[in-house]
């Protein structure tokens, strides 16, 4: 199955943007979250992505961006699946990265989670993007809007090229943004940013309440 047509099948399955990274270009990521540990003889992993809508940013409320976030995760979770199956048909062994929950990993005094991949560095190696200061994937064409996933299979496919890249130097838009100081530029500190991120109506009904680092970044605009 040639990368070709992995990208034209996770097009017509709803993605926005596709691209593939050799399993060999994770040998920087942490032991136990490397394609291999998750999938033995894994030589290949496909990332693909959705984008928020830039409209979402402009509402005064955040339910429409909860709601377009929600439905985003159900979308690009089908994509994983069908996929997974449709490669599993040509003979390669394929597994669904989830988009989002569940996590195996969960440090609960730094209320500090990580899924079985990274999926922004997965991008990134992906030739997808590259990584802000915000944290999250810039993409030359949706900004910082993509919602993404992925599939890790042992069908020996040829990397896209990489695209190197950096948020303006200077720019401290999105860490002055943050109410509670959760980003210094490389990483965030998710025990900060979980405090005030989300939360659950006595009515009923979660909300994501805060998403300034992703709204203020100018390549929310791109």
């Amino acid at each position: 199955m040639a990368g070709e047509k992995i990208r034209k099948l996770a097009a017509a399955l709803g993605a926005e943007v596709c691209g593939i990274a050799g399993t060999d270009r994770f040998i920087e990521a942490p032991e136990g979250f490397r394609p291999t540990d998750i999938l033995p003889g894994a030589k290949s992993v496909v990332v693909y992505g959705r984008q928020f809508p830039k409209s979402l940013f402009a509402a005064s409320s955040n339910a429409p961006y909860t709601l377009f976030r929600n439905k985003l995760i159900d979308i690009v979770d089908h994509i994983s699946i069908r996929l997974s199956a449709e490669m599993e048909k040509e003979g390669f062994m394929t597994v669904p990265v989830p988009s989002s929950e569940p996590y195996e990993y969960w440090n609960p005094t730094l209320r500090h989670g990580r899924g079985i991949l990274s999926l922004k560095h997965a991008a990134q190696l992906a030739g997808l993007g590259f990584i802000g200061k915000n944290t999250l994937l810039i993409n030359g064409k949706y900004g910082n809007r993509l919602w993404l996933g992925a599939v890790i299979s042992d069908a020996p496919l040829k990397s896209d090229a990489q695209k190197p890249g950096n948020c303006p130097e200077g720019c401290r838009i999105c860490r002055d943004a943050c109410p509670q100081s959760a980003l210094d530029g490389t990483t965030i500190e998710q025990i900060k940013c979980r405090a005030i991120s989300a939360s659950q109506s006595e009515g009923g009904g979660f909300m994501l309440t805060c998403n300034l680092c992703r709204k203020t970044c100018p390549f929310s605009r791109a």
